[in-house]
């Protein structure tokens, strides 16, 4: 079902995409406006055949900014062939949409395994093993690209979820997008009130932890904010307001029972999923 696979993107995640789908013995050719990348993922191991624009790809997989993703599903592309078109952008309710008039079969896709600084990286291609990879059925969609979307899936090590994408963005909007813009925020507000040396020389592990996704790309974090922003807006707004909560608490019994519910959840959080290190 899967022995040809196409990647136009050849940054982070297309790299270490292909590096796991050439080790699983699939053909994979790829394509980036970077000829720098090209090189890299060549050298990686991550492309093993040259494009074939003859062939009918099993899989296309874009894995370029979200920007990039809608631009190249607003024009036609009558020399792609596949089965299956998927992207894995972070953002799904637009890209869908796009997809849904596509002339190859499309499923959205978001692997849930992004790291913090994304601009230097090293081959990481484990990011994937065991990772949830979430899924988006299109108007486009067949029982085919979808069950391939899945063998996809499955053959890098990841854990195949389909659900609604306008749930997704709801979602991926508080749990991914709005901490991105709240440690932008911090790390913002944290450059007008100190000086840089003193704070480096105070800051600790709940600073580094807060502030770790500001090192995204900002092109990644702009992307996901303007392709979202009705739901991050919304949560900014609902934000704004349980500051509020607590900027008008001044009774200790109030603020401990404030704090204690969000440290049973939060810690409940880490007991199933398990908890990451502050570095």
């Amino acid at each position: 079902m899967l022995n040809n696979v196409h990647i136009i993107g050849l940054g982070l995640m297309g790299t270490n995409l292909g590096i796991n789908l050439v080790n699983s013995g699939i053909n994979v050719s790829g394509y980036d406006t970077n000829i720098d990348s090209i090189e890299r993922a060549e050298k990686l191991g991550a492309v093993n055949i040259s494009h074939n624009v003859e062939l009918t790809y099993d899989a296309v997989v874009l894995a370029m900014p979200i920007d990039q993703i809608i631009e190249f599903l607003s024009i036609k592309n009558s020399n792609l062939k596949s089965k299956l078109l998927i992207d894995l952008g972070g953002t799904k309710e637009i890209i869908c949409k796009k997809m849904n008039s596509f002339e190859i079969p499309s499923v959205g896709g978001h692997p849930l395994c992004g790291v913090a600084d994304n601009e230097n990286w090293k081959s990481n291609p484990e990011i994937y093993f065991g990772a949830p990879f979430l899924l988006c059925e299109t108007e486009s969609s067949s029982k085919e690209s979808m069950a391939i979307a899945e063998a996809l899936v499955e053959t890098i090590g990841s854990k195949f979820k389909w659900i609604d994408s306008n749930k997704h963005d709801e979602l991926i909007g508080l749990t991914s997008h709005l901490p991105h813009i709240i440690s932008s925020s911090l790390v913002s507000l944290a450059m007008k009130e100190q000086n840089l040396n003193e704070l480096l020389d105070l800051a600790s592990g709940g600073f580094d932890g807060a502030t770790r996704l500001s090192r995204t790309s900002p092109n990644m974090i702009s992307s996901m904010y303007l392709t979202n922003s009705p739901n991050v807006r919304q949560l900014i707004e609902k934000l704004i307001n349980e500051l509020q909560l607590v900027l008008n608490m001044e009774d200790e019994e109030v603020m401990l029972d404030y704090l204690s519910g969000t440290v049973d959840w939060r810690r409940a959080l880490a007991e199933k999923f398990g908890e990451r290190e502050l570095s």
